[in-house]
């Protein structure tokens, strides 16, 4: 074993745990980076005692409860040493200064000393305000990584919102235009994760019947670059929301219980601004009986409430200027700092309540729905009638083809998909279907044969 530095540290138990969590933050502010060790004395004897499950969620709890910022990495497993199992803890960040416990430490050697006024205030004349370190990374991909098709949509759609005057040419040329290559010609981690082909970015989707996680509900991850995410994200929104139908005039008009408008904003947004070199933390979209949550990881700058960007009380902070920029240019963000002020009004122009709430983690963006937006009795025979028809066509498709897919079904009755899939859904609500098998080679099933 190696001696206790200046980021290393041993602690005989958990005892001293209070204190490890003080040496994991003084070695983040001196080294960006620090091991700790439960079960190693400072002379490198090892002792044993017992490690369960609690244990390592105890101390994972005392660790993102009082380290702040969260890491980028946090790792916490069990490791022999000597044949004795002893608990590792890895930590790696730069977005300095950490404190523990409301304080800050500074390491020297092998000690935990309290950082003076003098070296804190430098802390924060030095601290970065946005993510371009990460961002201007490069990379070891090369063009053949990089989805050709969305880039040159990308600059075809930058070109007709008059914010790039570019023919796209080749790969190079148009990451160089849109700032995506360093000095060298390498790709930047910014650039990657908005094209690439690898799914460099995973996201996680949830739908629950009740307003807790304890029901069974459907949960899924998506992988994909940027853009993918982003395209995704809003589907599974839309697909898993309520819609009204009315006829004006001759034609039929759906509208969603919450404007589609303010939920593209809010999940652009969620991933313009996420902290992406956070390990383990993820994008997610999550909707509820009652509410639709939307969580990003990193917080808004400096804690500014959306409220002061909305009323334009202060500027737009970019935290990835690259990605920020690149959906910019092709017309995915409008002006930068507008998003919040449109969404607040969209919401507030259709009785939709919200909230949002911004800590060390993330922020997290939440759509209230409204329990009595499908009870309009003026439009309720119209709807029933409209419904009634799409039902009646889709269990004749079904009654064809019983392993009838979505797209097929909503190419045959020339509806969108979220459409389909609300009344499949409802279908099965109703018990008039079922699903049997798995997602891929499954079935339906009619249940209640309807004349």
């Amino acid at each position: 074993m190696d001696e206790e530095s200046v980021t290393l540290e041993y602690k005989k138990s958990l005892a001293q745990l209070k204190e490890g969590v003080i040496s994991l933050s003084s070695m983040l502010n001196s080294k960006n980076r620090g091991e700790l060790y439960f079960g190693i004395g400072p002379d490198k004897r090892v002792y044993k005692y017992t490690i369960s499950k609690k244990t390592l969620a105890d101390i994972s709890n005392e660790i993102r409860t009082n380290l702040k910022p969260l890491p980028n990495k946090l790792e916490i497993e069990v490791v022999k040493i000597e044949e004795v199992d002893v608990i590792k803890i890895v930590v790696e960040g730069n977005d300095t200064p950490y404190s523990a416990y409301g304080r800050y430490f500074i390491r020297i050697d092998d000690g935990d000393i309290l950082m003076s006024s003098s070296q804190l205030q430098n802390f924060f004349e030095n601290k970065e305000d946005n993510y371009s370190k990460w961002e201007e990374t490069p990379t070891s991909y090369s063009y053949d990584d990089i989805d050709e098709d969305l880039l040159i949509n990308v600059i075809r759609l930058s070109n007709e919102k008059g914010r790039l005057n570019y023919v796209y040419d080749d790969i190079q040329t148009a990451l160089t235009k849109l700032d995506l290559l360093d000095d060298e010609g390498r790709i930047k981690k910014a650039g990657y994760y908005l094209f690439g082909k690898g799914k460099p970015l995973l996201i996680k989707e949830a739908s629950y019947p009740t307003d807790t996680r304890t029901e069974f509900g459907e949960i899924k991850e998506f992988k994909g670059n940027i853009f993918e995410c982003i395209r995704e994200a809003t589907s599974y929104i839309q697909n898993h929301i309520n819609y009204k139908s009315e006829i004006i005039g001759l034609t039929r008009v759906e509208t969603p219980e919450i404007p589609a408008q303010a939920i593209r904003e809010i999940v652009i947004n969620s991933f313009a601004h996420s902290k992406y070199s956070v390990s383990g933390d993820h994008n997610q979209f999550v909707i509820f009986k009652s509410s639709i949550r939307i969580y990003n990881p990193g917080s808004i700058f400096k804690d500014v409430d959306p409220i002061r960007f909305a009323k334009g009380e202060v500027g737009s902070k970019i935290r990835n200027v690259l990605i920020a920029s690149v959906l910019y240019k092709c017309g995915y963000i409008d002006a930068f700092g507008t998003g919040f002020d449109r969404t607040f009004t969209l919401c507030d122009n259709s009785n939709v309540k919200y909230e949002y709430r911004n800590d060390e983690f993330g922020f997290t963006f939440i759509f209230y729905r409204n329990s009595n937006f499908l009870n309009d009795k003026i439009n309720d025979k119209i709807n029933d009638k409209i419904n009634d028809k799409i039902n009646d066509k889709i269990l004749f498709e079904i009654r064809k083809d019983k392993y009838i897919t979505i797209p097929i079904l909503k190419t045959k009755l020339g509806k969108s998909e979220s459409t389909i899939y609300r009344h499949l859904k409802a279908l099965i609500n109703e018990g008039v279907i079922k699903r049997s098998g798995s997602r891929k080679t499954g079935h339906w099933e009619i249940i209640d044969k309807v004349d």
